[in-house]
């Protein structure tokens, strides 16, 4: 049966890559890009340390899990020289963050008075319309979410007044949208774009405890991952707790409203957290979307590495009966009181497709937040403009019938309970 679950991977076949990555790369492969482009946790850490002028990076709960991910990405990953130099470029930067933002928490101890009140955060399956759930919400103004290039360069942390025009949101766009150049089919997929709001677990890099954004991103290092999901995740959710407070000290918010897809599995510890915390689970036929992501990660990886899907540490995204079990998991929650029904708002994709507004207006009900006639316009505004046709079209295979059958087996829990219609 785990062979059966394993087709998707197996059949995805990956884009010509443009010229010059290409060219890169075959320059790469003459060369000893192991000590051209280190990733060892010594030369990682003494260079974010010169580069900052500082030596703290908080409480030392980060540090074995970094020398894994980082030994991971040097022995297990088999990144190409445009893989090394990016994931070591994005290592560097999540240990000068660190270093920055605990020197700010030194500095001015006020920035942990600041409260986190009545957030919520998007979950549920990858490809349900999570992301662009997030944009169309982002664009109420009573709404926080964090941005890309935040999360690239939170400190000095920004401020009301300049937040709109900061000079550093176009070097953080030139970043975000390094991937489309690397691999431009990566556009029809994902807007990853300085200024949109981005995942959650972007921020839990800080911690490095947590595989979320790491493994589908910078490399695959089924060491790493099967180490880490054993951790408790509740210092995930702290420091990210601690990364909200920075970014609203000096740019005060009506309510945070963030997305993390993967953490749906992790309901119990974000409430030790955050606990008025609602979620909004958005559900879609979860074998088109679990098609969808599929295709999504052999892109992702394919801008770094020659071998993409190395092992099984990508199941929780690409293998129906864990990624079915996961799903099922919150539906024993529910039925124990771990999870409250109140705090969990659920919504149909295609209902959100037809007229999102009005499921926000739904959203909003369910929460008793105000619909203010500002934050309608403003969503409508951001719909007209920005249609999903204005993107180009992804394009994926959603596999033989024999393929569906076997996967939707295995999701008939989730789907019976909240009553999700199939698509295909």
């Amino acid at each position: 049966m785990a062979e059966e679950f394993a087709k998707r991977r197996a059949a995805w076949q990956p884009p010509p890559r443009p010229e010059w990555v290409r060219r890169i790369n075959e320059e790469g492969a003459c060369m000893d890009i192991k000590s051209v482009v280190p990733l060892d946790e010594n030369s990682l850490i003494e260079t974010a340390k010169r580069n900052t002028g500082l030596d703290y990076f908080g409480e030392d709960d980060w540090y074995e899990p970094f020398k894994l991910l980082v030994k991971g990405f040097d022995e297990e990953s088999e990144l190409n020289l445009m893989g090394r130099i990016m994931t070591r470029s994005d290592m560097l930067m999540f240990l000068q963050n660190r270093l920055m933002i605990e020197d700010v928490f030194r500095r001015h101890p006020e920035v942990a008075d600041e409260q986190i009140i009545q957030p919520v955060m998007i979950i549920g399956q990858g490809r349900s319309g999570t992301s662009v759930m997030h944009n169309v919400l982002s664009h109420d103004p009573d709404n926080a979410v964090i941005r890309a290039w935040q999360v690239y360069f939170p400190c000095p942390p920004p401020e009301a007044a300049t937040v709109a025009n900061d000079p550093r949101i176009e070097r953080g766009h030139k970043l975000a949208t390094m991937v489309d150049r690397v691999t431009p089919e990566a556009a029809s997929m994902h807007e990853w774009f300085g200024t949109v709001p981005t995942d959650c677990a972007s921020v839990h890099c800080l911690t490095f405890n947590s595989p979320a954004w790491f493994s589908p991103v910078l490399g695959q290092s089924p060491s790493y991952v099967g180490e880490v999901i054993k951790r408790s995740n509740v210092p995930v959710y702290q420091y990210e707790k601690k990364f909200l407070q920075l970014l609203q000290w000096k740019n005060p918010c009506k309510r945070w409203v963030l997305k993390s897809p993967y953490s749906i599995t992790h309901i119990p510890e974000i409430l030790k957290v955050f606990p008025d915390m609602g979620f909004i689970w958005p559900h879609r036929d979860p074998v088109k979307a679990l098609a969808s992501m599929v295709n999504l990660l052999g892109i992702t990886f394919w801008a770094r590495t020659d071998h993409p899907f190395i092992g099984d540490s990508m199941d929780m995204y690409t293998n129906a009966d864990v990624g079915a079990a996961m799903m099922s998991q919150p539906i024993d929650w529910l039925e124990s009181g771990v999870l409250p029904k109140s705090q969990l708002c659920n919504v149909k994709y295609q209902d959100f497709i037809k007229d999102p507004i009005a499921v926000v207006a739904s959203i909003y009900d369910y929460f008793g937040f105000e619909m203010t006639d500002r934050g309608r316009e403003a969503m409508q505004r951001y719909m007209l403009e920005k249609p999903r046709e204005s993107r180009p079209a992804h394009q994926y295979d959603v596999g033989e019938r024999e393929m569906i059958e076997t996967e939707r087996k295995a999701y008939k829990r989730y789907q019976d309970y909240f009553d999700v219609p199939s698509e295909v």
